[in-house]
């Protein structure tokens, strides 16, 4: 076993907090974590744009800006600027007793002789992890000898508005509320440099510590240790009690102990039935019932948007989703062909004057407007009519049209290659075979849409390299209306067969 290394970052630290096992192995075994992926790089790089924002607040503050590993370099820089009474520091480094922090702004007061610190979240509100880091930054501070005036936390304002960015943050004090938990921070890193100095690792269990407040880097190799299997407890849908079943032993679906566990709803006991009778679960009188909604010519819409924390578009706020690009699909009648219409912004400016019209324009013929999880389309067509007085009530009037296969999808049909997710991903290749699976694309779901997106629009991309995005962009929305069509032809299939909730074998 290497030996720990001599300066811990309060990152690091931060996943004993949540898990000691996860501390231990970041240090002595990190060939087991899971590689950063793009869409977790991608946090970074927006928390990285909000800090960055936050110091335009700060004017006139001194940056330092050694790399991240230069811990050395980082102290020493941090000792020159705090001796010279540098009114404002951005990413100052501390260290105490082999904890390392930095701070992302420090804000000296020449009356008190004492500083404040800014500590810069990209949420809209305080979380309760946000507390347990900023309290171990302070104390890392304070220990160092750095005397603190006050605590602040700086997160984004949901009411801010752009293009008015002067109220982007919300300050909250919160020196008094880490008072509490201050005096239970020495004897917490004390426990944890114990623990990484021995031979052996952590005997912590898996829980919802592996998935919450996000999913641990270390969770496959984990629950690789536990056999879990691909099907278990910790599958089932909606399931608050999944973890009370994993600590009574209960953990694979074909545990007899589950069909007499009252707890359970009426989908979770389908999802253990259909795994145990390796059946398919079909309502088709419900089916039959739940389609009558469904009205030719039949309009298939799917979004994508992009949700940027610092507001970019007139009148949105931060984490808004605003749409950039449309696919939809028209079947006109059973016998008839499909048609296709689509849309795509590719360039920085607002993508709603423009896409509004062609949204309109492509949903014209009257009909069923069929759309996956609709109420996610739903409230971006409101917020499209709130947006443009113009065309409020020609988008208004789409809302009524609208019906969501999920909920159907939900009630009255299971596989057991959902694996108890009824995304669309999930169901698709489940029901209608692996030529509607995702896999491979370039573009294959939502948050890779968003990333495509802000590549297109970035300057110096190459033409080439956009043209790529362009047609991989496109194939994917496409393709999620195009399945959501196929899926839909499966559901009347099936509504013409006879039964009420029946088991079949697939």
């Amino acid at each position: 076993m290497k030996p720990p290394p001599k300066l811990l970052s309060k990152t690091k630290i931060m996943k004993g907090y949540r898990c000691t096992k996860s501390l231990y192995l970041t240090i002595h075994h990190p060939d087991r974590e899971a590689p950063i992926t793009p869409d977790t790089q991608a946090l970074f790089d927006q928390g990285n744009q909000v800090g960055e924002e936050a110091r335009k607040h700060f004017p006139g503050g001194t940056l330092v800006d050694n790399k991240p590993w230069d811990f050395i370099g980082s102290l020493k820089r941090t000792r020159e600027l705090l001796e010279n009474k540098t009114e404002i520091i951005y990413e100052a480094a501390f260290e105490y007793k082999g904890c390392y922090a930095r701070a992302d702004i420090i804000q000296y007061s020449p009356s008190t002789q004492r500083w404040k610190i800014f500590e810069v979240k990209s949420s809209t509100k305080i979380k309760e992890e946000h507390l347990d880091d900023v309290g171990l930054q302070t104390w890392i501070m304070a220990k160092s000898g750095l005397p603190i005036e006050q605590i602040n936390v700086m997160h984004l304002n949901a009411e801010c508005h752009y293009p008015d960015l002067t109220n982007l943050f919300v300050t909250e004090d919160v020196t008094n509320k880490l008072r509490e938990n201050y005096l239970k921070i020495s004897p917490k890193i004390s426990e944890f440099f114990t623990i990484i100095q021995k031979l052996e690792i952590p005997p912590v269990d898996i829980g919802e510590h592996c998935i919450k407040p996000h999913e641990c880097g270390f969770k496959e190799s984990c629950w690789k240790e536990k056999n879990i299997p691909e099907n278990s407890v910790l599958n089932l849908p909606k399931a608050k009690n999944k973890w009370e079943l994993y600590a009574q032993g209960i953990l694979k679906l074909d545990d007899p102990r589950l069909l007499t566990t009252p707890e359970l709803s009426s989908l979770q006991q389908r999802v253990i039935e259909c795994f145990q009778s390796k059946k398919r679960f079909i309502d088709s009188t419900a089916l039959k019932t739940e389609l009558k909604a469904f009205k030719f010519p039949l309009i298939f819409l799917d979004f994508e948007t992009i949700a940027p924390a610092i507001p970019r578009y007139d009148g949105t706020t931060p984490y808004q989703q605003v749409p950039f690009q449309f696919s939809v699909h028209i079947w006109p009648s059973i016998n008839e062909p499909l048609t296709h219409k689509e849309f795509l912004h590719t360039s920085k400016t607002d993508p709603r004057p423009t896409l509004i019209p062609a949204l309109l324009e492509a949903c014209c013929v009257p009909g069923t407007i069929v759309s996956y999880f609709a109420k996610f389309e739903s409230d971006r067509i409101k917020e499209l009519a709130e947006f443009s007085p113009q065309y409020k009530e020609q988008l208004e009037s789409l809302l009524p049209r609208m019906v969501d296969p999920l909920p159907i999808l939900r009630e009255h049909v299971y596989d057991n290659a959902f694996q108890g997710s009824f995304s669309l991903k999930a169901v698709a290749p489940a029901l209608l075979g692996d030529s509607q699976s995702y896999e491979g694309m370039e573009v294959a779901n939502g948050t890779a849409a968003q990333r495509a997106f802000e590549e297109l629009i970035s300057d110096g991309i190459s033409q080439i390299r956009k043209a790529a995005l362009i047609r991989a962009s496109l194939e994917y929305c496409k393709k999620d209306t195009y399945v959501m069509v196929e899926l839909v032809k499966w559901l009347f299939a099936e509504s013409l067969q006879d039964g009420i909730g029946k088991y079949e074998t697939t």
